[in-house]
């Protein structure tokens, strides 16, 4: 561990999820390709189904700006309209389908024995909030017995580096914002958003990036670290 801020009392502890807990980039992947295959199997799809409906999100981003802070909102519009666009009857039938198929696939993450033991060595001691951007299910990951409550951007949360969850997380925990630690990976996201949210923050940087190399990172977190299993040492 590398400090950089001295630490005060923890009264609870919150985590990011995708890209802390586990890598989310092959479950998203994993994920979009089951979806789809799903589709394909019901109606004529474009050979470029991945590229198309990547370029309806974005389309719904520019025209709903508000969506970018819901990943499932934006996702399902997207579906939506890329299916109406094909002429497909029911889309709306399929797209609520498709939707909550995906929702069930983006939460196969596989999550490493590691971080079993990490969380349930914390969870013993203090109480462990999620808090995450995406929409990943700690239930369907397996992670559920470690935590008290999960936070998600969307409807009136907007996503971190906001305070929205943060503010939620702190409320629902009774506790004063500087009794938490928040871990996470991203340097704004999660750094960022939690100091300015008033909490303490440590930076999971496993593959040893530099600070300076992250120049939108303003703030200094309490301290990084490079291994999960080196948060037991906290508590």
């Amino acid at each position: 561990m590398i400090h950089y801020r001295p630490l005060g009392p923890i009264a609870a502890i919150s985590f990011d999820l995708d890209d802390t807990l586990y890598d989310n980039r092959p479950v998203i992947q994993a994920a979009e390709d089951k979806l789809y295959a799903w589709l394909a199997e019901r109606v004529k799809l474009r050979e470029d189904s991945r590229s198309y409906f990547q370029q309806w999100r974005q389309r719904v981003l520019k025209e709903k700006p508000a969506l970018r802070h819901d990943a499932t909102a934006s996702r399902h519009q997207a579906l939506l309209l890329g299916l109406k666009a094909l002429g497909v009857p029911q889309a709306q039938v399929l797209a609520d389908a498709a939707m909550g198929h995906f929702l069930a696939w983006r939460s196969e993450g596989d999550i490493a024995p590691e971080v079993h033991q990490m969380l349930a060595y914390l969870s013993g001691r203090r109480p462990l909030i999620a808090i995450s951007n995406g929409n990943a299910d700690v239930e369907r990951l397996g992670l559920g017995q470690y935590f008290k409550a999960s936070f998600h951007a969307g409807g009136s949360r907007r996503m971190k580096p906001d305070p929205d969850l943060f503010v939620a997380a702190a409320q629902h925990l009774k506790l004063t914002p500087k009794a938490i630690l928040h871990i996470g990976d991203h340097l704004d996201d999660d750094i960022q958003g939690a100091l300015l949210a008033g909490y303490q923050a440590a930076w999971y940087n496993p593959k040893g990036h530099s600070l300076r190399q992250h120049p939108r990172g303003r703030l200094l977190p309490h301290f990084e670290f490079g291994a999960l299993d080196s948060l037991q040492q906290l508590l």
